[in-house]
C-alpha cells in the first residue's frame, strides 16, 4: 500500500472570531468571479492510493466504493455531453447502481465534464478539476432534491443521493479525485452548512464546507482506467448520526450506514505536469428505495 502528500484545500472562517455563520459561496455579483465569504487553507495530507491494497471501501461503510465496468458509449460523444449519449450511459449506469444499492427507482440530474490538459488549449464548455474540500449536499439541499424529483405520493423508505464518477478517454494522469472515509469525519465540528448563491440553473442551494481534521482519513485510486467507476455517497437518508446531526431527529429505518463522502480533487506534484492530464464525468442521481 503506497500513499503520497498532498495539499488539500480545507475552508476556515475569515477570522478566529468569525465562527461559522452564513458560509457562502457567491457565483452571481461579480460573474465570472466566484467569492468566498471564507477561507480556503492549503493542507499538507497523506492520501492513500487504494490499488493494490487490502482496503475494500464499501459505499455503507466508509461511503465510497469503485467498480470495474466499462460502458459500452462513445468516450467521444459523452465529453461532448451528446443528449442521447448521455440517456444511453444514464441506462447503463442505473443498472449499476440498482445491483450496487438494491434501489427501486432511480432518478439522475447534473452530468458534469471536467478536464485539466497543460498547455493545451481548453474547451470552454469543460470545468476543471474542484481543488475544494466539499460535500455536494446537506440534509437541506438532499430533501429539496428528492421534492423536486420524486413523484407525487411517491412513497419510499430510504432516499440517497450519490455522485457517479468516470475518466474518459484515457486513464487519470493527474488531478485525481481523493475520497474520505466517513467514519474518520466528525460530523458536529468538521461540517459547516454553505449557502449557495448559483445562478438559478443550478439548482442546488446548499452543500457543507469542511474544517480540516488530521484524524480524516483520505483514498484514491492511482491511474484510474475508463473501465472503472467510483460511487460515493452525497447524501443517505438512512444515516442514523447523520440524520441525528442534520434533522435533530431519530425516526424509523435508520442505521448505522455512512452518511455522506467529503472530496476533492488533488494535485499530485510527483505526477505528470504537460500534456493530457484528466478527463472525467459525474453525474449524481436520486436512487429511492421503496
Amino acid at each position: 500500500m503506497s500513499a503520497i502528500s498532498s495539499l488539500l484545500y480545507y475552508s476556515a472562517p475569515l477570522t478566529p472570531t468569525s465562527g461559522d455563520d452564513d458560509w457562502c459561496i457567491d457565483a452571481v455579483s461579480q460573474p465570472p468571479e466566484v467569492l468566498f465569504n471564507f477561507r480556503k487553507v492549503a493542507t499538507e495530507t497523506t492520501i492513500t492510493d487504494v490499488r493494490g491494497s487490502t482496503i475494500l471501501p464499501k459505499l455503507d461503510t466508509m461511503g465510497f466504493e469503485k467498480i470495474t465496468a466499462p460502458t459500452r458509449v462513445d468516450h467521444r460523444d459523452l465529453v461532448e455531453r451528446s443528449a442521447p449519449s448521455i440517456e444511453r450511459y444514464q441506462r447503463e449506469t442505473e443498472e449499476l447502481l440498482k445491483s450496487l444499492t438494491g434501489a427501486d427507482t432511480i432518478e439522475f440530474f447534473d452530468a458534469t465534464v471536467r478536464r485539466e490538459d497543460a498547455g493545451i488549449p481548453g474547451d470552454p464548455s469543460s470545468q476543471s478539476p474542484h481543488l475544494r474540500v466539499h460535500v455536494d449536499q446537506s440534509p437541506k439541499s438532499a430533501l429539496a432534491r428528492a421534492a423536486e424529483y420524486g413523484e407525487p405520493g411517491r412513497r419510499f423508505r430510504r432516499f440517497q443521493i450519490i455522485n457517479i464518477w468516470r475518466p474518459l478517454i484515457e486513464p487519470v494522469r493527474n488531478f485525481p479525485l481523493a475520497v474520505c472515509d466517513y467514519r474518520s469525519v466528525n460530523l458536529s465540528a468538521d461540517l459547516v452548512a454553505t449557502r449557495l448563491d448559483f445562478p438559478a440553473w443550478l439548482k442546488d442551494r446548499e452543500n457543507y464546507s469542511v474544517r480540516y481534521n488530521p484524524g480524516h482519513r483520505w483514498y484514491y485510486w492511482g491511474s484510474l482506467s475508463p473501465d472503472e467507476v467510483m460511487f460515493f455517497k452525497c447524501y443517505d437518508s438512512a444515516s442514523r448520526d447523520l440524520a441525528l446531526f442534520g434533522e435533530d431527529t431519530e425516526r424509523p429505518g435508520l442505521a448505522d450506514v455512512a452518511g455522506l463522502c467529503p472530496h476533492t480533487a488533488f494535485f499530485d506534484e510527483k505526477g505528470p505536469t504537460t500534456g493530457h492530464l484528466r478527463t472525467s464525468l459525474e453525474m449524481r442521481a436520486l436512487l429511492f428505495h421503496k
